[in-house]
């Protein structure tokens, strides 16, 4: 298989951006509240989930299909109310344990037909208090 300059510069490309993307340190406490808030900007909607119920409905590959049963805790953006119930559908490798129940989540979806879908794995995050409060001040700043 021979490197055509086309496959270098995209395989170089792709390496900056892994390197320049990955956090280390301090910089994981700037880099994700930073990206949730980008995903909040360019969405239509994000909130905190937390799971009621999931069911694995599908396998393809090394590919998971997830139907999840969520309620609403917080709406960042999209109208959603707390205790509203939401479900919606994750797909994941196969590997990765199921969503468990009472876990939360930072989820941020862009609407198709009206249902809420996850545009890829960058958009679901497991959530905590901190980081609720990382990606508050974030958006604060950025107003």
């Amino acid at each position: 298989m021979g490197f055509s300059p086309k496959r270098m510069f995209v395989l170089c490309l792709g390496f900056a951006l892994l390197v320049s993307c990955t956090p280390s340190g301090g910089m994981e406490n700037d880099f994700l509240p930073a990206l949730i808030a980008g995903n909040i900007r360019g969405t239509d909607v994000t909130v905190i989930l937390e799971v009621r119920e999931s069911e694995r409905v599908s396998t393809l590959g090394g590919y998971a299909r997830w139907r999840i049963a969520a309620e609403v805790i917080r709406s960042f953006k999209g109208g959603y109310v707390p205790g509203e119930a939401l479900e919606y559908f994750r797909t994941t490798e196969t590997e990765f344990p199921p969503p468990e129940k009472g876990s939360r989540h930072i989820v941020s979806f862009v609407l198709e037909e009206g249902r809420p879908v996850i545009p890829d794995e960058g958009y679901h995050f497991p959530w905590s208090p901190e980081l609720e409060e990382q990606v508050t001040a974030e958006l604060a700043r950025s107003r």
